[in-house]
């Protein structure tokens, strides 16, 4: 009968395996163990580095199931939103009227 393995202990070996895999950095992942399931936690930058910390976690003897939360965010994003890249204050619709409608009326003046 195989020797039932403790939580700690799954995870220090899941961290020792992230640690060993040269696609992963240990510090972008975190890891907890709760009866053999592991949840992955954390950030890194590309789809690859999620799935290799997912394989990593399945080589560890007693892992039942992993479940891989880690986030991925495209190097050079930064974490930018859509609306962080909008100007903080566009002219309202009655400054761009006025400014069209002055340009107009200078146009259209002969004298």
């Amino acid at each position: 009968m195989p020797r039932v393995r403790t939580d700690e202990e799954i995870q220090q070996d899941v961290l020792d395996e992230l640690d060993w895999d040269p696609e992963v950095e240990v510090t972008d992942v975190g890891v907890t163990v709760h009866d053999g399931v592991v949840t992955l936690t954390g950030t890194v930058d590309s789809f690859l580095k999620k799935w290799a910390a997912e394989r990593a976690a399945l080589r560890v003897e007693g892992v039942r199931a992993v479940v891989n939360h880690i986030e991925v965010v495209p190097r050079g994003l930064g974490g930018r939103t859509r609306t962080s890249r909008v100007p903080s204050r566009w002219p309202s619709r009655r400054t761009r009227r006025s400014r069209m409608t002055g340009s107009r009326s200078a146009s259209r003046r002969v004298g």
